[in-house]
């Protein structure tokens, strides 16, 4: 069973350690006690210098100090990466590798570093990394140690394992990720079972004792199809919380461990002059058009020094704070091109005498958006008039939900003010749940559904991003997660709308969907009172569309093919529907609808946030033209609409503007416009040039009275 993203235990059985690693470390350890020929050795039966200064001065008094390994879990003679923060900055600080529970000094390191990364002196670094290239040979847990200045007065350390060439071992593509950012998890040495699976959790939370963040199985999907011992699997959308997590490699569907890695999201804590994070993230796709930009520096900036280009040309950027703490921040003006590469570069200096230069270059790649232009709606709704719990007038629904719960609670997805197409307040997502009518489920399940309010930057209309939710007040909402029962089907159809006249028709809305493998979502107009039924899109798990041999989409296939876990109910007169996505369909299954089916990735929470727009060729001149809203799922997210609009465009398909009019008296002009256009300002101007345009006030509903004596100008609407 699924819910939302998380993966759930069938038992909380706890997860156990390697029996087989635990025997080999115990026998390595045995083993590693000998100094390697390449060790930095000691005299024999001599307490060194060093460790006897420390029993007499005691340990010194170090901040922010840490030794870390890239990964936990090493292969014999895998390069093992070694970052340290914190030392005491003398050239001769040094890293020294030690078998498990062997004391530095007590015999010779097996491989070392000066903090420079060789085996010669040279800058004092309290901070830094380096590579051991041929790492360790031996099986076993090992230690590294940062030490202080030749010796072995001991700052801190950390301790890693050895594993055993042939042993399950999981390798995430970086141990640190902003939040948001596509994470990649390799594996190797799995048991290649289909339901193999990699799990992520919060550090300290053992697998089964609650869902995972984020999970897929070794074949990078959710149904586990194929059996892998080796691969990678990608989370696209990351983790947003920032904070430490673990990746977990489990066994068959269960929770018996093989492997883990940690991973953190959020920006590294720096020690001198330095950034914090910068948005977008380096490499980022899916960035908004106008591509906002944001940088946090800190510790001794010169803030006159901070300069910021785009693609190559100075930009103006602001700057606010300290020296300790600066913001930098922008917004181009200008929309960059769909799905093109760009590159921000971020110069400053730090205070220091001679100043220290910084340079930090994020390349980035803009969503591949679409400039939505809508002109005057013919028909709108913005739901914000309907309380919540109704519908708006003419608008009908059908519900097929077993109701558990009778009360008509919005702060209860389980309960029967969501066993139904509703409107609903948008602030409401922004706050916590009760979860299958249960109050004491996990907290996590409880703000799940903040995901409703997560903009996508990919969303412009009339030349403006959306980066920002797109519900608005109220709007109409369908939800399938969280509730009891076995199916949830949920059916709203509109009022007949009279197109008369009208040509190239198309519709637009507000879509806020998201996908759980056996959803799926279906909107289909009529024009003769729902007797037959037209399509416009049914979105629909992209691991359930079925291809043909060409590679073309079978429309057919696709719709009819049986599936265990799509929604199924008796209808009224008790005939078993479902089981099948075309199921719940009022179009003729045929070829003809694969155009129409459109494969949305499982549990994405940004992309399919989106202000759709469809051409309805069969809606032109129509008197009678109604829409129907389907949404199928079992335990499965949840649709939203607002903003439901009909529009009209010209003959070449573009969407007619809004036409100022003009009348004249003996001593006034009326300037006006239709009162069903919404959205626009009515500017004006002492010229046409670009920059001189200026709100008009007193406007009055969509007219405005000018004295006939005033000084010529001219005049228009613009959508901000």
């Amino acid at each position: 069973m699924r819910f939302g993203d998380h993966k759930l235990p069938t038992s909380p059985r706890p997860f156990n350690s390697n029996p087989t690693l635990t025997r080999l470390n115990t026998w390595n350890r045995l083993k590693l006690m000998k100094p390697s020929p390449f060790s930095r050795s000691t005299q024999p039966g001599r307490l060194p210098t060093a460790t006897l200064l420390a029993c007499l001065l005691g340990s010194q008094a170090l901040t922010a100090q840490s030794v870390v390994t890239s990964l936990e879990n090493y292969f014999p003679g895998q390069a093992i990466s070694v970052s340290f923060a914190g030392g005491p900055g003398n050239p001769k600080d040094w890293i020294g590798v030690y078998p498990e529970d062997v004391k530095p000094g007590s015999i010779g390191s097996t491989v070392w570093f000066y903090v420079n990364g060789t085996d010669t002196p040279g800058a004092g670094l309290r901070e830094g990394s380096m590579t051991f290239g041929s790492g360790l040979n031996l099986a076993g847990v090992w230690t590294a140690y940062l030490l202080v200045n030749d010796g072995y007065t001991v700052v801190t350390n950390v301790s890693f394992n050895v594993i055993e060439p042939t042993a399950p071992a999981i390798r995430p593509s970086a141990n640190r990720y902003a939040p948001g950012q596509v994470i990649n998890v390799g594996f190797t040495n799995g048991p290649a079972n289909p339901k193999d699976w990699i799990g992520v959790y919060p550090e300290g939370v053992k697998p089964g004792s609650i869902g995972a963040t984020v999970w897929f199985y070794v074949d990078g999907t959710q149904s586990g199809n194929t059996g892998k011992a080796s691969g990678s699997v990608t989370f696209p959308n990351g983790l947003k919380t920032t904070g430490s997590y673990r990746a977990f490699l489990l066994e068959n569907d269960g929770y018996t461990l093989l492997s883990s890695e940690r991973i953190h999201i959020g920006a590294e804590n720096v020690s001198g002059a330095g950034v914090v994070s910068t948005s977008p993230a380096p490499d980022a796709t899916g960035v908004a058009p106008n591509a906002p930009y944001r940088a946090e520096l800190t510790n001794g900036v010169a803030l006159a020094s901070i300069r910021l280009s785009l693609n190559g040309k100075p930009v103006t950027a602001s700057v606010t704070g300290t020296a300790q703490t600066a913001s930098v921040t922008f917004t181009n003006a200008v929309l960059l091109p769909p799905a093109s590469s760009n590159i921000y570069v971020l110069s400053f200096s730090d205070t220091g005498v001679p100043a220290k230069t910084f340079n930090i270059t994020n390349a980035f790649q803009v969503a591949d958006y679409r400039n939505i232009e809508l002109p005057a709606p013919l028909v709108f709704e913005d739901f914000d008039a309907i309380p919540e719990g109704q519908v708006p007038a003419g608008w009908t629904r059908k519900s097929y939900v077993e109701i558990v719960n009778p009360e008509l609670d919005f702060s209860n997805l389980g309960s029967a003010a969501f066993a139904q197409w509703t409107t609903v307040d948008a602030s409401r997502f922004n706050g916590s749940f009760v979860t299958y009518n249960n109050p004491d489920n996990p907290a996590n399940w409880g703000t799940d559904y903040q995901r409703v309010n997560v903009p996508n930057p990919a969303n412009v209309v009339n030349g403006r991003t959306l980066d920002e939710p797109l519900a608005k007040g109220r709007f109409l909402f369908s939800t399938s997660g969280y509730s009891i029962g076995r199916s949830q089907v949920m059916h709203i159809t509109t009022p007949d709308y009279n197109l008369s006249g009208r040509t190239n028709i198309q519709l637009a809305f507000k879509s806020l969907w998201e996908q759980n493998q056996d959803s799926m979502a279906a909107l289909e107009y009529s024009t003769n009172g729902g007797s037959n039924w037209q399509p416009v899109v049914y979105f629909i798990d992209q691991a359930d569309l079925v291809k043909a041999e060409d590679g073309s989409l079978d429309a057919e296939a696709t719709l009819n093919k049986e599936h265990g876990d799509v929604a199924n109910y008796t209808d009224d007169a008790g005939t078993l529907i479902g089981g099948t996505y075309g199921a719940f369909i009022g179009a003729p299954i045929t070829a003809s609808l694969a155009p129409f089916i459109r494969g949305r990735i499982d549990d994405n929470r940004i992309e399919y946030k989106r202000y759709e727009l469809f051409r309805l060729s069969g809606a032109d001149n129509q008197s009678k033209v109604r829409f129907r809203f389907i949404h199928a799922g079992t335990d499965s997210w949840y649709w939203g609409i607002d903003d439901f609009g009909l529009y009209s465009s010209d003959a070449s398909g573009t969407p007619t503007a809004p036409i100022l009019t003009v009348k004249a008296s003996s001593d006034q002009y009326v300037i006006a416009w239709p009162s069903t256009v919404q959205g626009y300002v009515l500017e004006s101007s002492p010229s046409l040039a670009p920059s001189s345009w200026t709100a008009v006030s007193g406007v009055s509903g969509t007219t405005l009275t000018v004295p006939a004596d005033t000084v010529g100008r001219f005049f228009r609407l613009r959508k901000p």
